[in-house]
């Protein structure tokens, strides 16, 4: 599980996938969080509409052992952390309608894209991304494992790590990502990027990698997923699931939020090599387009 995660950030990531019955729930705690402290299960369970049973199953959904827990874990949220939609917010957790102004559509997608960088901010483990920063360090290889919309993140690692020495290379057909994580080593780094953490190119690559010796680093969405088993170290985003752009808006977002934080903590490291390359890099491209 993640550590100090926020619940109401947990509540968000799941909402879209739980029954009807669970997400009046859910809603109602995103929306009311200084209520919920006050209120007994049955209290809760007749303002949803719903039996107190149904209460108590969403309560063991979100990985709480029963309902005084949940309440316990609503109140260590400091208040700024409070994810309440009250007025104008309530209709931007909505997705995009038929109806919407552009003016709508403009600030409904702001808000999306804020809301996925706040609530990754949220999970980040800094400890995680000490650990991330030092293997990335030492590596002499860096292979990047991902397919479909992660490949934008992955690149994005690649465009900026070579631009720091660091040697890596982004793998995104099947059967690239079988022939590279099977010829790596000890000292070579693997990231996998996968927004499910279930996907099967991806978690084989970096199941084959972490048997062969690399340290493997995961960038994923859920922390229980196939691809945390064979990380040494997983780095966390928090975006929720939209029907009308399903993944590849936001998860990208929060993917390439924590690439800018892996690759910011790397040049940092090696602060003085690192403009030297930089100027050196931005030097050729200049010559390049010219």
């Amino acid at each position: 599980m993640l550590q100090e995660q926020n619940i109401l950030v947990k509540i968000r990531r799941l909402l879209p996938y739980l029954n009807p019955a669970l997400k009046r729930v859910g809603q109602y705690a995103l929306e009311n969080t200084d209520r919920m402290k006050k209120l007994k299960i049955s209290e809760l369970a007749v303002k949803c509409d719903v039996s107190e049973a149904t209460v108590t199953r969403f309560v063991k959904e979100i990985g709480l052992n029963n309902f005084q827990n949940f309440k316990i874990s609503l109140a260590e949220i400091p208040p700024e952390h409070h994810l309440e939609a009250t007025g104008k917010e309530k209709y931007v957790y909505d997705d995009v309608d038929k109806d919407d102004s552009i003016d709508k559509i403009v600030e409904k997608i702001l808000f999306r894209n804020i809301e996925a960088i706040q609530d990754t901010q949220r999970v980040i483990n800094p400890i995680e991304i000490e650990r991330a920063v030092g293997a990335i360090d030492k590596a002499d290889f860096v292979a990047l494992y991902c397919v479909g919309t992660s490949t934008i993140a992955a690149e994005s690692a690649k465009m900026r790590f070579y631009r720091i020495g660091k040697q890596c290379i982004v793998y995104n057909d099947p059967a690239h990502l079988a022939v590279s994580s099977s010829i790596l080593k000890k000292g070579n780094v693997a990231i996998g990027i996968s927004n499910s953490g279930s996907t099967t190119f991806t978690v084989n690559a970096i199941k084959t990698a972490k048997e062969n010796g690399a340290t493997t680093i995961c960038i994923t969405n859920c922390d229980d997923s196939p691809i945390t088993r064979y990380s040494d170290i997983k780095l966390f985003t928090a975006t929720k699931e939209s029907s009308f752009f399903q993944e590849s808006m936001l998860s990208r977002v929060a993917q390439i939020l924590i690439i800018d934080i892996l690759y910011a903590c790397c040049a940092s490291k090696n602060y003085t090599y690192s403009i030297q390359l930089l100027e050196k890099s931005a030097a050729a491209i200049k010559r390049a387009l010219h």
